[in-house]
């Protein structure tokens, strides 16, 4: 499936190679790096957005299993030996739409800078693959189209594209035909994208990185200032 290739392949790839072009802080800092991987600050921001994450891809599979329409186009269970058959549903729409987002998301709010490098704002190469990737995701959620199809979302059977494992081009494999989605959950879906992305930055930018964090480390301190 080419939503899966182009996740884990374009994305994952084009942002290794992109978010370390970002360049220094013009200022140095009085406080050295985080220096351990199990570090209070480490965790706090790892694991705080992980479960930011995971809680809106909750919500979204929630959202879903509550609309009228799905509940006569659930996915039933059969054989999982042919993932090209069993990917053609609207919970995978659905993963696919919110954690692929995420992956775009996590990098921005992983990448605010803050002491040691200038912020991803400032990372040309990156805000032009985000804006690349906005696009994309944007209009594969609203916009049934070629770019949909590309994905299997929002797609009816006779538009689908040769996907990544087949040499040929596959009808959507469902008993309905197609993967197009309600216009109005398209919009709930686009209203979770951008939530998930505003509580990830704000979690990372205020919590860790703002003031909370920094009246946690005042009364914690793990780290001995530089003196400069």
């Amino acid at each position: 499936e080419w939503c899966w290739v182009f996740m884990d392949g374009f994305w994952v790839v084009t942002m290794a190679f992109s978010l370390p072009l970002a360049p220094s802080s013009t200022k140095l800092s009085q406080t050295r790096p985080p220096s351990s991987v199990l570090g209070l600050e480490t965790l706090s921001s790892s694991l705080g957005v992980l479960a930011i994450n995971f809680l809106f891809l909750v919500i979204g599979l929630a959202a879903l299993f509550s609309q009228d329409w799905y509940q006569c186009r659930k996915w039933t269970k059969g054989s999982v030996a042919n993932s090209i058959v069993i990917g053609d549903n609207y919970e995978s729409t659905v993963i696919f739409v919110i954690s692929g987002a995420q992956f775009v998301t996590s990098a921005m709010a992983f990448n605010f800078g803050y002491k040691y490098r200038a912020p991803w704002m400032m990372n040309h190469r990156f805000v032009a693959l985000i804006c690349v990737f906005a696009v994309i995701h944007f209009t594969t959620i609203l916009l049934p189209s070629k770019l949909s199809c590309f994905f299997r979302v929002n797609c009816e059977g006779d538009d689908v594209l040769r996907g990544a494992a087949e040499p040929r081009r596959l009808p959507i494999q469902n008993p309905w035909h197609t993967t197009v989605m309600p216009v109005e959950f398209r919009y709930v879906l686009l209203v979770l994208v951008i939530t998930n992305a505003i509580a990830t930055m704000s979690w990372e930018r205020i919590v860790v990185l703002g003031p909370v964090g920094q009246w946690v480390r005042s009364r914690f301190p793990q780290t001995v200032p530089l003196d400069l």
